[in-house]
């Protein structure tokens, strides 16, 4: 019983310190996970239904091709099997479509959370820099 009240309180204590890290890590198991961390709602919500779409047509395609395949097997006519078999290949180019998009979505989920995780208190150090021109040339020069 221990042990379950730890982890409850592990979970917060880790939800408390702003990491980019972290971030990431919940974006990675978690859709839209890091922007929740990184208290970007409308990011997550965004995330979380993309993924849930791409997700659904996955599903989807692939039981089409499981469809077409079992009536390609049990048609006796030449040309209807040639033409479910077709029809089962293109849903599987659908399906790895939508399998690549899933995984690029993700990718691109994990980033922007570690972003901006990173980006997180740039109100508060935009302050700090400070951009110059001096002969011809751009400096940037940062207070400490």
């Amino acid at each position: 019983m221990k042990r379950l009240m730890i982890i409850p309180l592990l979970w917060v204590t880790a939800l408390m310190a702003a990491n980019p890290t972290h971030a990431m890590l919940y974006s990675a198991f978690i859709p839209g996970g890091g922007q929740v961390y990184n208290k970007a709602y409308v990011k997550a919500a965004v995330v979380v239904g993309l993924q849930s779409y791409l997700i659904g047509t996955a599903v989807y395609h692939d039981s089409k091709v499981q469809d077409f395949k079992d009536k390609a097997s049990s048609s006796s006519d030449v040309y209807l099997t040639e033409y479910y078999r077709q029809r089962a290949d293109e849903y599987q180019q659908k399906r790895t479509s939508d399998i690549w998009w899933i995984g690029i979505t993700a990718a691109l989920s994990v980033i922007d959370a570690y972003v901006d995780a990173h980006l997180a208190d740039f109100e508060s150090q935009k302050s700090k820099l400070r951009l110059r021109f001096e002969d011809e040339k751009i400096a940037i020069q940062i207070r400490f």
